[in-house]
């Protein structure tokens, strides 16, 4: 399994199992109380970080990194929204995005160097992951960048 599936794991069911220390730890709970509409909204984004840490499994295919990219940035974008519309959200929606950019920079980088080694095709978790990218905006920019690596993986 790769390093950062782990790291996201954990973080992810650190936010499901303990929303309010997490905030706290993270300076996002003003005067330390986490609101209940942050606290929710942060286990599920935690669960959507553990879904997508599994999902992504051992030696994740390029289609299926594409897909995490694909997310995370959808995620780092949602958040930047929430920081710029709600001023009480500010510091939490910039924090999570820096999270969720981070993820979505590991990812890409992984696309693009073609680290870890690219497995075989997977079948069902890959058709899924270019079925989701084909319609999604933006969804066909990464799948480019996932058949470059799998080309380059089938000739080097």
């Amino acid at each position: 399994m790769r390093g950062i599936e782990v790291v996201r794991v954990g973080y992810g069911v650190a936010v499901v199992v303990a929303p309010r220390r997490m905030q706290r730890l993270l300076g996002l709970a003003p005067g330390g109380h986490a609101d209940p509409t942050t606290t929710a909204v942060a286990r599920v984004l935690g669960a959507r970080q553990v879904a997508q840490g599994l999902l992504s499994g051992v030696a994740p295919s390029p289609e299926v990194l594409a897909l995490g990219v694909w997310v995370d940035t959808l995620h780092l974008l949602s958040m930047v929204a929430l920081a710029g519309l709600d001023p009480r959200r500010t510091r939490v929606g910039l924090t999570d995005a820096a999270v969720a950019g981070t993820f979505a920079a590991l990812g890409c980088r992984d696309l693009v160097t073609g680290s870890p080694a690219s497995p075989p095709y997977q079948g069902l978790r890959d058709e899924l992951a270019r079925l989701v990218l084909r319609r999604v905006p933006g969804g066909s920019a990464v799948l480019r960048l996932a058949g470059r690596r799998r080309r380059g993986s089938a000739t080097g």
